[in-house]
């Protein structure tokens, strides 16, 4: 990082106008999700029963104002946005109905392991792997020829901007990365029934992604953790043969050890443009994951309490997606009918996507959807993509007509609408597990 001088903070930007915004936004999401959870029809509005087409609302093509979702699709942009469209339209208007039609799928249309939704789950699922696949060797081979032209030309760049007595020296680092790793192996070994072989594998391997993650968020704004995970499944596939269990944990760790290195990475950042010390961040981080530890547990109790988890509030769509990945690469999944040919024409679009990115100039990159995108549309129910789509449609609208005013308030805007909605849930959680609601 090089020191950067922030510019002087116009009056036309002031804070007041953003607060007033934020709350704004917060209080509208809150107050749709209080009464949502009272009145539920308001959370998924089947207008296509209304409208005398049933089979929309079968197919879950219903309307699901979320305020949150719309915030999410805000900051995605359009690319994504209409990338998950594409796989949701192919997905649910096409495929999904196709398998229902010709028997491949002849169970209840949502139901994961007889039904259309199971059917769809795997050409999702195929679509992710070749994406996540042929990204991260692209990905590492671009490092690999940047770090063999740059001959040690760029030392400079590697110094530490922050003075010493800030900085965060490798005798503090590495007896905290050695006391974890030990801590890690001793909690998840004897509840998971794992060998420390195995749980040394997946702490090394989530350290040797952990750098390409914050490599790749370094420069695209975008961690691949998804793949990350698939890849670690893989590696365990031949680690640990015929072993689910020990499979989802090393994908868990894997990713979880991306996710925390470019989260991290962003802070960090975020710091030194401030100009804060990176020692007062890392007392800070530390504070935080021993409050996080207690904070998950207790908000898991409350949601699990209130709600069926999976269940229609929260269906938990990438946890099927986990395990199914798992079943398959230690032999013990079972393909539907016509889902293997299909599944495999769309992994080699999907490879294409990727490659096709990587030489297009920059100017005409928006013009390949994203894989990763499509494959989300394909595995959730349209209700929960459409008003995902609308937020990113939104974003291009906005950035169209009013490009200043997009830079200024979008995120402001964005993020009243996912706290509102965010915060509001867990007073719904804990009314409805206290019997109100």
């Amino acid at each position: 990082f090089h020191p950067v001088e922030l510019p002087p903070v116009p009056s036309s930007t002031a804070p007041a106008p953003a607060w007033r915004l934020l709350f704004l936004c917060f209080t509208i999401s809150a107050t749709y999700t209080l009464i949502g959870n009272f009145v539920p029809i308001f959370k998924n509005i089947p207008l296509g029963t209304y409208l005398g087409l049933p089979a929309l609302t079968a197919w879950s093509w219903t309307l699901q104002p979320s305020p949150s979702y719309f915030g999410q699709g805000l900051i995605m942009g359009p690319k994504t946005a209409v990338s998950m469209l594409l796989g949701t339209v192919v997905g649910w208007g096409v495929l999904a109905p196709l398998a229902k039609a010709e028997g491949w799928a002849d169970g209840p249309i949502h139901d994961v392991a007889t039904g259309a939704r199971g059917w769809l789950l795997w050409v999702s699922l195929a679509i992710m792997l070749a994406d996540s696949v042929v990204s991260l060797v692209l990905l590492s081979a671009k490092v690999l020829l940047q770090t063999l032209r740059s001959n040690g030309q760029d030392v400079e760049e590697e110094l530490d901007p922050a003075p010493p007595n800030q900085q965060i020296t490798w005798q503090i680092w590495l007896p905290g990365l050695l006391s974890a790793s030990l801590l890690c192996t001793a909690i998840l070994s004897p509840m998971f029934d794992m060998s420390p072989f195995e749980l040394a594998v997946a702490v090394l391997f989530s350290l040797l992604v952990a750098v390409l993650a914050v490599r790749a968020l370094g420069e695209t704004d975008l961690n691949p953790v998804s793949g990350i995970g698939k890849v670690s499944q893989l590696l365990f596939a031949v680690v640990s043969p015929g072993n689910v269990v020990a499979n989802l944990v090393a994908g868990a760790v894997a990713e979880a050890g991306a996710i925390s290195a470019g989260d991290m990475m962003q802070d960090l950042q975020c710091g030194h443009l401030l100009k804060a010390s990176p020692r007062a961040q890392f007392v800070a981080q530390l504070v935080g994951t021993a409050t996080s530890c207690v904070m998950v547990v207790v908000a898991w109790t409350l949601y699990s309490s209130a709600y069926e988890i999976p269940g229609p509030e929260f269906p938990a769509p990438t946890a099927l997606i986990w395990l199914n990945m798992a079943k398959v690469v230690n032999g013990g999944g079972h393909l539907a009918t016509n889902v293997f040919p299909t599944a495999m024409g769309a992994a080699a679009i999907a490879a294409l996507l990727p490659a096709m990115e990587a030489i297009l100039p920059s100017s005409r990159k928006w013009m390949v959807p994203s894989a990763m995108a499509a494959a989300i549309g394909m595995y959730v129910t349209p209700n929960w993509t459409l008003p995902r789509v609308a937020g990113g449609l939104a974003n291009y609208a906005w950035r169209r007509w009013d490009p200043d005013g997009a830079e200024r308030y979008m995120i402001v805007v964005a993020s009243g609408f996912v706290l509102g909605e965010g915060l509001t849930s867990i007073v719904n959680a804990g009314l409805k597990s206290s019997g109100v609601a």
